[in-house]
């Protein structure tokens, strides 16, 4: 039976396409239409609660008193920055939202350089928060990294190997990102147990075998 997939579809629908007739997601079921138009609602419904977290953001951004403590200034940026990483992986397009969300972060940064303009020490640790957020950033739009991130637990503890395994090359590399050298080791030794027990029943696996070499490559660059 041939499944209807959205041509932009939310992050449960994408997972379920990930799934898909893939080897690699060994405990997937047959993935059936129901199961899609499911994930679909389920998708509209998180759009309509992430589109109302926004609007309150907006309006606490908007809001802010100049003689607030930095500290809440700094919980309001790393609300707006998670935000973004849900954003990026939202159905349809989403692009004007993450606009959105760049500039407003943009604002609290420069309100809080401002503001530590005369403290060396605070300013230089700016500095680094705002290298950091421009990563973050840059890694959200990669749809595997939004979905890895997304607080619904989108891609379960089980399922981020086959996942990873399945991204393409400038994707792995930058879902890398989130995990530290020590849990990348492990992944390593268990995403080779799982290729060899999938190619012994028959499957060709080329592409995640380069994914691994890739995962691999990346520990021995840090």
């Amino acid at each position: 039976m041939t499944l209807h997939f959205s041509a932009k579809p939310g992050p449960r629908e994408r997972h379920l396409q990930r799934k898909n007739n893939n080897p690699l997601f060994t405990s997937a079921g047959a993935i059936t239409q129901q199961d899609i138009q499911l994930a679909q609602q389920q998708d509209q419904v998180a759009m309509q609660q992430f589109m109302e977290q926004f609007r309150e953001l907006v309006q606490r951004a908007v809001s802010l008193d100049k003689n607030v403590e930095s500290d809440v200034v700094l919980l309001l940026k790393a609300q707006l920055e998670q935000q973004y990483a849900v954003c990026s992986g939202l159905a349809g397009e989403p692009a004007a939202l993450q606009q959105a969300l760049r500039k407003l972060i943009a604002a609290i940064s420069s309100t809080l350089r401002a503001t530590s303009r005369d403290d060396p020490h605070a300013l230089e640790k700016l500095l680094n928060d705002e290298e950091h957020t421009a990563l973050h950033l840059q890694l959200c739009d990669h749809l595997i990294v939004s979905d890895l991130l997304n607080p619904d637990g989108i891609i379960g503890s089980e399922e981020q190997i086959p996942a990873l395994l399945n991204e393409p090359q400038d994707a792995l590399q930058a879902a890398l990102a989130l995990y530290p050298p020590e849990r990348i080791v492990v992944m390593v030794g268990e995403a080779r147990l799982l290729l060899q027990k999938i190619e012994s029943q028959g499957h060709s696996l080329m592409t995640a075998w380069q994914r691994l070499a890739q995962m691999e490559s990346w520990l021995h660059g840090e």
